[in-house]
């Protein structure tokens, strides 16, 4: 079985996949279509350079990482890494989207970014791919990432159940610190889930909280339809 989680940029993901990386029947590759990202797209990231000379760009080679014989794969994504992809490498997918309201998506992701765009946020590419997961009728589900923090083990009990796989304690709790399934980008973006020994109150401080909405007026106003539209379809 091969599980995608269509994310944006948020600490939530990695947690959900270090949660999967407990498992010992699952394999958890860390956003395998970054580099195919970059390249296309000429975006700027603070790990570009190392992205692009560590990971392979084009699809077949990519691929290949998640076809080998042996466990279940879980594929963290952000959902903006779909430019360009066919539709049918993933129709055998179990499709995860994790969702979250787009004002606290802005204030953390401007600790990196500080102009964000449409395309860095996700939820349009979110929207489309969930339409074309309903129009073909592949398993999907929608999850409320505050929800996920809120209840951990309510949220990843569900999960498990829609993947058709037992339920584990260890999914709870992992070591702190740097794993040896993060990306070459982590010591950029993975600070708090690092500070964490799972799903619990971070121990490294939380932002400043920052009002947004004066900042960015039509980027909220292209996003926050689009946040709606994936509600309606929250599972968890």
């Amino acid at each position: 079985m091969k599980v995608s989680l269509w994310s944006g940029p948020r600490n939530c993901s990695t947690a959900l996949m270090y949660s999967f990386a407990q498992r010992s029947d699952f394999r958890v590759i860390d956003e395998p279509l970054f580099a195919h990202f970059l390249k296309l797209t000429g975006s700027e990231r603070p790990s570009r350079d190392e992205v692009l000379r560590t990971m392979p760009a084009d699809f077949q080679t990519i691929q290949q990482a998640w076809n080998s014989e042996g466990s279940h794969v879980f594929l963290k994504h952000m959902a903006n890494h779909l430019e360009g992809m066919n539709e049918g490498n993933f129709e055998s997918h179990h499709h995860l989207f994790l969702i979250r309201d787009p004002l606290k998506v802005i204030r953390s992701f401007r600790a990196h970014i500080d102009q964000p765009s449409l395309m860095d946020l996700c939820y349009s590419h979110q929207w489309e791919w969930l339409q074309k997961c309903i129009d073909k009728e592949w398993p999907f589900m929608v999850i409320d990432s505050d929800q996920l923090v809120a209840e951990p083990e309510t949220c990843l009990r569900k999960i498990c159940a829609f993947l058709n796989v037992p339920f584990e304690d260890q999914m709870l709790t992992w070591k702190p610190g740097p794993r040896s399934e993060d990306g070459v980008w982590a010591k950029y973006w993975y600070q708090r889930v690092h500070a964490s020994g799972g799903w619990e109150a971070p121990t490294s401080p939380r932002a400043k909280a920052v009002d947004v909405s004066l900042d960015f007026p039509e980027l909220l106003a292209e996003i926050q339809p689009l946040f709606r539209k994936l509600q309606e379809h929250i599972t968890i």
